[in-house]
């Protein structure tokens, strides 16, 4: 169900990035393909989000897995995209878009890991108190 909401989401993103394009007047030619982009690059991101907040900040902590997001948070951040993003945009010389789209990357490398301990049913812990 958080694939569709964020399906959906992203279309309404795309579906409102024309509106969105006639509301600032006195921005430059450079920062309205910008800003367009980065609404395009939003409409995927959204998707990738949706999903991993559901089953990170909703199923594994109802579980008592508290401790798996973090990690993974922490891993697909600091070991992956920002390591990416910096040699995009100072070894590679990448576009600023390119860049962007490289740093929005972390919702999607984490799919797999999170799918993988979601399936194991690792994060499912006896949250009661024994009495």
């Amino acid at each position: 169900m958080s694939l569709g909401i964020g399906a959906v989401s992203g279309l309404v993103i795309l579906a409102g990035i024309p509106l969105v394009l006639m509301m600032p007047t006195d921005m430059t030619s450079v920062a309205h393909g910008y800003l367009k982009w980065m609404l395009f690059l939003a409409t995927y991101y959204i998707i990738g989000n949706s999903l991993n907040s559901t089953v990170i900040g909703g199923i594994f902590p109802a579980g008592g897995d508290t401790k798996f997001g973090m990690i993974c948070d922490c891993i697909t951040l600091w070991l992956v995209v920002v390591p990416l993003g910096a040699l995009a945009a100072f070894v590679w010389n990448l576009p600023v878009i390119a860049v962007a789209a490289i740093l929005t990357l972390d919702e999607f490398v984490k799919i797999p890991a999170v799918y993988i301990h979601y399936k194991k049913y690792k994060w499912v812990k006896n949250i009661t108190r024994d009495e």
